[in-house]
């Protein structure tokens, strides 16, 4: 079992099988051999969790789960463009993207305690701020789309960049949160007092 599941990672980011499929703004994208799984994995979890919803029938449950695992592939990718936006503001990208099967992976060459805590307190909030300003948009061109299935896309966008956004600020370990935290507080630990 990988040491990073309890990350929400299958795959041993260490050890797993690197595949290049292209760069990106100078950024290395590579996928694992089981990264075409994860459409699966959030179809099959959007399926079950929406069994608790008695009053939907086969067809929609099935409707809505292709919706949300559209939103959580699209999501991902805002989100990985953040960061990458984020580190090329600061002159520190990430050198490679790596895309696991349930979610992506930023990762840097390089001592990286050596950079500023402003560099990594940027590249850290570039996925989360960039999924809010998605749901941002989104929530302002929601209502001038008619209902079907753009509207209805538009709404899982929505949910899944504000779960992303603002999920990303959590202090939580392997979580934007812990790098942001750790960072916004550092001058706090530093001189001990609070100003």
């Amino acid at each position: 079992m990988s040491k990073y599941l309890k990350y929400g990672i299958i795959e041993d980011v260490d050890t797993v099988r690197r595949i290049p499929i292209g760069r990106f703004w100078d950024v290395t994208l590579m996928i694992t051999p089981i990264t075409w799984l994860g459409p699966f994995i959030f179809f099959g979890l959007h399926f079950l969790l929406n069994l608790i919803n008695v009053e939907l029938g086969l067809g929609e449950r099935l409707y809505q789960a292709m919706l949300f695992t559209i939103a959580v592939e699209l999501t991902t990718i805002f989100h990985a463009f953040g960061h990458i936006l984020s580190g090329k503001m600061v002159r520190s990208a990430m050198n490679e993207l790596l895309i696991t099967t349930t979610r992506d992976v930023n990762l840097y060459h390089g001592d990286q305690s050596l950079l500023p805590g402003h560099v990594h307190l940027i590249r850290s909030l570039g996925g989360p701020v960039f999924n809010l300003l998605v749901a941002g948009v989104c929530i302002a061109f929601a209502p001038l789309i008619s209902q079907g299935f753009w509207s209805a896309l538009i709404s899982s966008l929505i949910s899944t960049n504000l779960f992303f956004g603002i999920g990303g600020f959590l202090p939580l370990p392997s979580v934007d949160g812990e790098v942001i935290w750790r960072e916004v507080l550092r001058p706090f630990r530093v001189t001990g007092s609070v100003k």
